[in-house]
């Protein structure tokens, strides 16, 4: 896709008539009308008064899109400032994973039995020393 064409994209998607931007990029309609069908290509002023309109420059000139659309932007502003017990409701609002409840440990059923607190990581153990005692008072079992 030319400049041109990506500019009268840009254009339609803001609303606008190509009078309209014409007058509001400091060129005449016949301008923008040359400008859409590549037989010019606009300058630095045109297209810096473009942005302040809210045109993506950076797509019109190169095809790749940058900006964020409005609704986008607004939902990260609002990432960005809350809280982090907000941000864990709305990541498990928006993958519908529901966060595990504070205060609980997991549980796993094995074999008709509930097996308590887990611990679950990765880590390497192989240097770690394990050591069992029995309760005192009680008697060594004879093999």
């Amino acid at each position: 896709m030319s400049v041109g064409n990506r500019l009268k994209e840009e254009r339609k998607r803001l609303g606008l008539t190509q009078e309209a931007i014409g007058l509001a990029c400091g060129v005449a309609k016949r301008t923008q009308i040359l400008f859409e069908q590549d037989a010019h290509v606009p300058g630095g002023a045109y297209f810096a008064a473009a942005d302040e309109l809210g045109m993506d420059v950076a797509y019109v000139l190169v095809g790749r899109r940058d900006r964020l659309s409005e609704s986008d932007a607004d939902l990260l502003n609002a990432w960005r400032t809350a809280s982090p017990s907000a941000r864990v409701a709305a990541m498990a609002a928006l993958t519908g994973v529901a966060p595990a409840a504070a205060g609980t440990a997991p549980r796993t059923l094995f074999q008709n039995a509930t097996i308590g607190q887990q611990i679950s990581a990765d880590a390497d153990l192989r240097a770690q020393k394990i050591v069992v005692k029995a309760p005192k008072g009680s008697k060594k079992a004879t093999p």
